[in-house]
C-alpha cells in the first residue's frame, strides 16, 4: 500500500539537485514543488497504466520502477529508472494520458508532483518549459543509445555493459550485484534469462564471474570495457 509523506527540507534540497531543477533558484522551485508530495510504494506496486489520466508526475528519489508496455498480454520493459529519473512527463505535452505503465521493483521512494499545478507553472515561464524539454531530451537519448545497443551488440556484449555501469570504479577489479532480479534484467537488455546465463558464461573467460545471491565478480574492468566496445564477434 502507498503511504504518503508530507515534503521536507531534506527531500527539497535533494531535488534541487537533480537535472530538473539543478541551477534553479530557490523561488523557482519552489513554484514547481509547491504542491507535489513524497510517496513510498511497496514491490510490485503500480505507479500508474497506460491509458489512464496523467495527473501527476514522478521523480524517483530512491529504488527502481520498472517502466513498461503491455500489448495483448506480451509485456515488454522499456526502461528500469533509478534516481534521478523523471516519469509520466510525456503526458504534459501529448493527450493527458500515461503511454505506458510502471511499477515498483522491491520499494522506491518517489516525489509526486499534480500535473496541473506544474502545466501552469509551464504555461507562464517559458524557461520552466524549456527546461522541462531538455530534460525530457536527454531521457529519449538514454533510450536511443538503449536501442542501438540492442541492435548492435552481442547478449555478452550488453550484459557486460550492465555490469559495467553498475561499478563503483573505472579500472582494476570489482564486485558488483544485480540491483533487482536477474529475470528482469534480461528483459531490460532484450533478452531471456537463459540468454543472460549464457552470457554471464561467456565473459567467464574475461573473468567475469557469477556468485551467489546475484553477486558478479569482474577481473579486469577495462578488459571487459575492451570486450564490449569490440565491432566483431
Amino acid at each position: 500500500m502507498t503511504r504518503v509523506q508530507p515534503m521536507d527540507p531534506a527531500t527539497f534540497a535533494l531535488l534541487k539537485q537533480t537535472p530538473l531543477f539543478l541551477g534553479l533558484g530557490e523561488g523557482d522551485t519552489r513554484l514547481l514543488l509547491s504542491e507535489a508530495r513524497i510517496e513510498l510504494y511497496s514491490d510490485d506496486e503500480l505507479l500508474f497504466a497506460k491509458g489512464t489520466p496523467a495527473d501527476r508526475l514522478f521523480l524517483v528519489l530512491d529504488g527502481h520502477i520498472e517502466v513498461f508496455l503491455d500489448e495483448n498480454g506480451r509485456k515488454s520493459v522499456l526502461e528500469v529508472a533509478k534516481r534521478p529519473s523523471l516519469l509520466g512527463e510525456a503526458a504534459l505535452f501529448t493527450d493527458g494520458h500515461y503511454s505506458d505503465g510502471a511499477r515498483c521493483i522491491g520499494f522506491a521512494k518517489v516525489v509526486t508532483v499534480p500535473a496541473i499545478s506544474f502545466r501552469d507553472a509551464l504555461d507562464n515561464r517559458f524557461d520552466l518549459a524549456q527546461r522541462m524539454l531538455a530534460t525530457m531530451s536527454m531521457r529519449l537519448r538514454g533510450l536511443v543509445v538503449q536501442i542501438a545497443e540492442l541492435k548492435l551488440k552481442s547478449t555478452a556484449q550488453r550484459v557486460g555493459g550492465f555490469l559495467l555501469g553498475l561499478a563503483d570504479t573505472m579500472d582494476g577489479q570489482a564486485v558488483v550485484r544485480f540491483p533487482y532480479d536477474k529475470r528482469l534484467a534480461a528483459e531490460y537488455l532484450g533478452m531471456t534469462a537463459e540468454s543472460l546465463s549464457r552470457a554471464l558464461q561467456r565473459l567467464s573467460v574475461i573473468g567475469v564471474q557469477s556468485r551467489a545471491d546475484n553477486v558478479v565478480a569482474i577481473a579486469d574492468l577495462e578488459q571487459l570495457r575492451d570486450f564490449c566496445i569490440e565491432e566483431d564477434e
